[in-house]
């Protein structure tokens, strides 16, 4: 499955500026780190940062004796950002995004703000139904769910068929936190198997259409307004 990540993000500069500084930063071999652009302006910037990491390995043969030698690996950090919308996307993002954090608050200043999304996958849905059709929901995870007494439990429940109102029937008026929502649908004649994150991602499979990614992320983008 592919997986695409969104995060809050505001610049204390112009989009064209923070072109300049990343096209300033791209990757150095000896430094061993930066960014390689795919595509930078004043509208749209999209590529990822890059870090070599050398780590030493001691190898030991059958006989007892040892060898020395190095491990190379690199860390990816795939990025897009615009200047029509206050979310950075990661494609296929690596456990930590740390390293890209650090490395674009070096660069641009403390002024750039980077925060994780809190959105209900189920509201981000119904923001995707509403510009298609309705979807088969097959698997919901919900945490924080009250119970007596002075109890927090965890609940999972799927099914074959669209299970939100089994789910609402057994939560009832509950206060909960919808974690993950697994769905299956068709959008634009491409069938697409896909879940929702309540830290604003998306993981897919199946042949998606041009602007697939898009429609989801202003999904995203309304859900989270409606929250707010």
């Amino acid at each position: 499955m592919k997986t695409i990540r969104w995060l809050k993000v505001k610049w204390p500069l112009q989009l064209l500026e923070v072109s300049r500084l990343l096209l300033s930063n791209q990757y150095d071999q000896e430094v061993g780190r930066g960014f390689l652009l795919s595509s930078s302006g004043k509208n749209k910037i999209s590529g990822k940062y890059v870090e070599k990491i050398i780590e030493p390995t001691v190898i030991v043969d059958p006989f007892g004796n040892e060898s020395k030698s190095q491990v190379v690996t690199y860390y990816v950090s795939k990025f897009s950002f615009s200047s029509t919308s206050s979310l950075m996307e990661l494609e296929s993002p690596p456990r930590s995004i740390r390293k890209l954090i650090t490395e674009l608050h070096s660069i641009v200043g403390l002024g750039m703000e980077l925060s994780d999304i809190k959105v209900d996958p189920l509201v981000w849905l119904q923001e995707l139904e509403s510009l298609h059709s309705p979807v088969l929901v097959r698997h919901i995870s919900s945490s924080g769910i009250t119970v007596p007494k002075n109890g927090i439990a965890k609940i999972s429940v799927s099914g074959k068929k669209d299970i939100r109102g089994e789910f609402e029937r057994l939560v009832g008026k509950k206060s909960r936190v919808i974690d993950v929502a697994k769905f299956s649908g068709v959008f634009n004649q491409c069938s697409i198997n896909a879940e929702l994150s309540k830290s604003g991602t998306i993981k897919y499979s199946g042949h998606i259409y041009d602007g697939f990614r898009e429609e989801v992320k202003k999904c995203l983008e309304q859900s989270i307004l409606e929250k707010s």
